[in-house]
């Protein structure tokens, strides 16, 4: 068949069209709760990416990309330190960036390393107003070399802030345009006086009850009521001094992503004691506080330690608790506790393990075991992360999920531990409505996807692998020079129910916060009526001025539930 000629010339040009097109590789976009393999010295960048400004500046940044970006404006111009990448493979010839802040070269300035060296560097100007900033790295492209966020500059303007960082074919890349949510707005909230950073929604009031200074309480986890109305604290101490995170370990990460059992997460520590020691692992515990004897205005004027002695290697976080008639359930990986307070008063309260084989993974931190709640079938509800678990029940029941999150449910008396929802990455707790429809939210990826309300269903799968993680953010450890496809984000499996996603997995039913770290519900009584119906999520992002509770309200849609209204509780 011969082709006419102005065929040949609509060929030749989809093939040019198509020859033309602008590769691009996103490599921090900074839209998650940290920064994801990108690591911190200093003070300057906080723990987190800053939702449109740091806490103290009286403006928002402009022309940033997403909801958030990076800058060294935590604790004002005074604050130095760096936000640097993990090693890249250049792979492209033009590097583009958002950048503002102050207009000091060697001291606020986005730089490239090659072999240690810096190459490239560009500084703000005086301005809180992102520009477009392209790099030609034609000369680099097949070495590798890490991307320096630095601030090393006091006084004003003693700040750099940079966003959306991209490798691209095109020396114009493309940025995305600002999208911070309207739902962020606080107009609706009322300031606190006597809190210099807090708002809370209209006729809702607000009061510390056990400061640190006046109960000894430290780094609390997790809260829960005794009959008396005292209360229980799960503190964490070995948050990075024991609970480790693959992010600040790498040498270990193979051996960690090839963990089935907790016996094995103890071998590969033992094997590293040289860069962790048995010193190091165990020199803290974990730790009950107990609060009690509150005065007419609810300030607890009492304190003592509840229970301790959470210290072995394999131990942490203390990440959950709750009382229920004379037991108070414990949550510390790698065990699920029972404890009693001991009938020979002023000794330590009896102890009972429900089952054990939880964390057989480091993973990343914060993945931890949760809970708990009183189920609407009068049995304890809680969640895990995707650290994992392989878990023999007392019944002789097996559950391998070395590499997945799990809500699970177990009988008062510890007896009959069961996996009912698996499939999920980082699920904070989870809460029943009226008619006993469960509510967990489970936490993003730092793939762009967003942290997806659950509708906790018995027997489904949300379709998380910790494999997906390893993907994205370690792909560099498993072999893979340049990131590859994510099947979590190409079948769009994070997504609400689409045509896409595979048939297996139960979907999310909303998307709301970026933090998730505790979930209550409000059944209508004991606080505002406007809440009532309403499910609270803590929200945490690295900083007093992008945390807070969100409310949000569930109801039945067909076969799930979809999410009816949202805003903020108090922030």
């Amino acid at each position: 068949m011969k082709l006419s000629p102005r065929l040949l010339a609509c060929f030749a040009l989809s093939l040019t069209c198509a020859h033309s097109k602008a590769d691009s590789q996103i490599i921090q976009a900074f839209e998650g709760d940290g920064f994801d393999n990108w690591q911190t010295t200093g003070t300057a960048f906080g723990l987190a990416p800053a939702l449109g400004k740091a806490e103290g500046m009286k403006s928002n940044f402009q022309n940033y990309a997403g909801n958030s970006l990076a800058c060294s404006a935590h604790g004002g111009d005074e604050a130095t330190g760096t936000l640097t990448s993990q090693e890249l493979l250049i792979t492209h010839p033009y590097l583009g960036f958002l950048i503002a802040g102050g207009k000091y070269p060697g001291k606020t300035a986005v730089q490239l390393l090659v072999n240690g060296k810096v190459v490239r560097e560009a500084v703000g100007a005086n301005t809180i107003t992102l520009r477009e900033e392209v790099w030609d790295l034609s000369e680099f492209k097949g070495q590798k070399g890490v991307i320096r966020l630095l601030d090393d500059a006091t006084g004003g303007w003693g700040i750099i802030a940079a966003d959306h960082f991209v490798f691209s074919s095109d020396a114009k890349p493309v940025f995305p345009k600002t999208s911070a949510a309207k739902a962020n707005s606080d107009d609706a909230l009322v300031r606190v006086p006597s809190e210099a950073t807090a708002a809370l929604v209209p006729g809702a009031t607000f009061k510390v009850t056990g400061g640190h200074d006046e109960t000894g309480v430290f780094s609390p986890t997790a809260i829960t009521f005794g009959n008396d109305g005292s209360l229980y604290v799960a503190e964490t101490h070995r948050f990075r001094f024991g609970v480790e995170d693959d992010r600040s370990n790498l040498y270990w990460y193979h051996e960690d992503l090839a963990a089935r059992t907790t016996a094995d997460r103890r071998a590969m520590h033992e094997k590293w004691f040289s860069k962790r020691s048995l010193e190091w692992m165990t020199a803290k515990s974990e730790v009950i506080r107990h609060l009690s004897h509150p005065d007419a205005s609810g300030v607890f004027s009492k304190s003592d330690v509840f229970a301790e002695q959470f210290n072995d290697v394999l131990d942490g976080t203390a990440a959950g608790v709750f009382a229920w008639d004379d037991t108070v359930y414990f949550a510390c990986i790698p065990k699920l506790w029972m404890l009693r307070s001991s009938k020979n008063g002023g000794q330590a309260p009896e102890r009972k393990v429900i089952e054990d084989g939880f964390g057989v993974r480091v993973s990343l931190s914060g993945h931890d075991m949760n809970g708990f709640t009183l189920g609407y079938d009068g049995r304890i509800w809680g969640t895990i992360g995707d650290r994992g678990f392989n878990v023999t029940t007392k019944e002789g029941r097996k559950y391998d999920f070395h590499n997945r999150g799990a809500v699970f449910r177990f009988e008062p008396d510890g007896s009959q531990f069961e996996v009912v929802h698996f499939g999920l990455r980082n699920p904070k707790e989870l809460a029943f409505d009226d008619f006993g429809n469960g509510i967990s939210v489970d936490n993003n990826s730092d793939q762009g996807d967003a942290a997806r309300v659950v509708y906790v269903v018995e027997g489904a799968d949300s379709g998380w692998e910790m494999e997906h993680q390893a993907m994205h953010t370690f792909h560099r450890e498993i072999g893979l020079q340049k990131r590859p496809p994510s099947r979590w984000m190409t079948e769009r499996m994070w997504e609400l129910q689409n045509p896409v996603q595979p048939a297996f997995i139960i979907p999310p039913s909303a998307y709301i916060s970026s933090g998730p770290s505790g979930l209550a519900y409000h059944p209508g009584a004991g606080f505002l009526e406007s809440e009532a119906q309403h499910f609270h999520i803590c929200d945490y992002r690295g900083s007093a001025a992008g945390s807070g509770i969100w409310s949000f309200k569930m109801e039945p849609s067909g076969a799930g539930m979809k999410m009816t209204e949202s805003h903020k509780l108090l922030w």
